[in-house]
């Protein structure tokens, strides 16, 4: 178990770039079993999630090499159809895997995909979606087993989807961008995330023909083959509001670089709300936050451009300790609430009821002093007997919080499970660190 532990109370000052997008490079890294050639990915971050990926696709035939943050990925002939049993349960990007293969070799075994429990995340989705193309799927012991032999069609094939999965709309971009030339899918109802732009920019750049992605109505037309390129996927913009919520809780003043400012609106206009200052420029945004002002806030996440359910536990955080009584409402995944009882342990006044989370907000959070005993954290003599109030982190965006949490709070706080965090940040330890964060991984 790794550990994460903070002295708070000291505001954040610097500059810091955002890495490539997790949620855009997995499945843009699935995407390249579709591809005859080689594929480098520039701005690939250290994570656990992509290098489980990575060898997802190295088990499948592929040939990986890692030279800092380029990947460069070979494909010509995959050797197996059938994903890995141990590594595919423990990513839930591993799904992805579907679409490809179908689309590549025709046949895909999978193992149901893993992932932070925070939500029964079904596939039902995906395959729906799927089965409207002509695949055929069924489910036992655990596994997933579909084949697809697809047919010459004469109209357009129109698919529609229920609601706008994020998953289940790249899957199927997957499955039906390689494939009969001449025949066309229209997708009703898809997704409109970022990510999906970034995936349909690199296939497009690989010799795809995908048309109005971003929007909910996106057309591919199928083509027999697609060739290497060389890409950089789009800035996180879940770390990128992350760091921007972090800023708003502790104060300071802080540019990140490497940046898409639109893909933000709606968090930065909440910031504004509570007093941040913040300017914009092409790649940067810049915020500066002395003093917050009070604020009701009544948050429903919703899919793209609605407020993200990836940020709902680090925005919980800023309404914690803003005057006011706030409402957050996370109408996508039913347990993103678990890391509730942790911030609670550090002074939060929060309820939950069903999906809904009452706050009302407190003038500041305490974690046991321990000043005796961690001067600094940078050098602490024994990191057994200097735990502070310690919490535990249970899923990636929920670890996350509390790290935003403990940066605010007075005293120290221990961060158990930190391994869900560096899921999703290459090393906000060092990130934090950079910016002024009394902050040390515990290992």
């Amino acid at each position: 178990m790794s550990q994460i532990q903070i002295i708070g109370g000291n505001c954040l000052h610097g500059q810091l770039r955002i890495n490539g997008a997790k949620n855009s490079l997995l499945p843009i890294m699935t995407a390249c079993l579709m591809v005859q050639g080689t594929i480098y990915l520039h701005d690939v971050p250290k994570l656990s999630d992509l290098n489980q990926m990575l060898h997802i696709l190295a088990d499948l035939g592929c040939t990986v090499n890692i030279k800092g943050n380029t990947v460069k990925i070979e494909v010509n002939e995959l050797n197996t159809h059938i994903i890995n049993d141990q590594a595919a349960p423990k990513i839930r990007g591993s799904i992805f895997v579907m679409g490809a293969l179908l689309s590549r070799l025709g046949k895909v075994e999978l193992p149901f995909p893993g992932g932070c429990a925070i939500g029964s995340r079904p596939i039902d989705l995906h395959l729906t979606l799927l089965k409207q193309i002509g695949v055929k799927c069924h489910c036992r012991d655990n596994k997933i087993y579909a084949t697809y032999q697809p047919r010459h069609h004469h109209k357009p094939t129109i698919l529609s989807l229920d609601f706008p999965s994020v998953g289940a709309t790249e899957n199927i971009i997957q499955a039906t961008a390689l494939g009969i030339p001449g025949n066309t899918y229209i997708i009703h109802g898809a997704a409109k995330e970022p990510e999906i732009v970034d995936l349909c920019n690199f296939l497009n750049q690989c010799g795809a023909q995908i048309h109005n992605a971003g929007t909910d109505t996106i057309t591919i037309h199928s083509v027999a083959k697609l060739h290497g390129t060389t890409y950089a996927p789009i800035p996180d913009r879940i770390n990128t509001g992350s760091y921007l919520i972090a800023v708003a809780v502790t104060g300071g003043d802080v540019t990140l670089t490497n940046t898409i400012p639109e893909h933000h609106i709606n968090l930065i206009n909440k910031l504004k709300a509570v007093g941040a200052r913040i300017t914009v420029d092409k790649d940067t945004i810049h915020i500066i936050v002395s003093r917050r002002r009070a604020q009701n806030f009544n948050i429903h996440t919703a899919p793209y451009p609605g407020f993200p359910t990836d940020l709902q536990s680090q925005f919980c955080v800023l309404t914690a300790l803003t005057k006011g009584h706030s409402t957050i409402t996370e109408n996508l995944f039913e347990n993103r609430f678990r890391y509730v009882p942790e911030l609670v342990k550090l002074g939060a006044q929060i309820t939950i009821e069903h999906n809904q989370a009452q706050i009302k907000g407190v003038s500041k959070l305490t974690a046991t002093p321990t000043h005796n005993l961690c001067p600094s954290s940078y050098q602490i003599p024994k990191p057994q007997t200097c735990l502070g109030t310690t919490v535990t982190a249970h899923d990636l965006r929920g670890g996350v919080a509390l790290v935003i949490a403990a940066l605010a709070a007075h005293g120290t706080t221990t961060i158990n499970h930190a391994e869900y965090i560096y899921r999703g940040h290459q090393d906000i330890v060092k990130d934090l660190r950079q910016l002024g964060a009394n902050i040390v991984a515990l290992d």
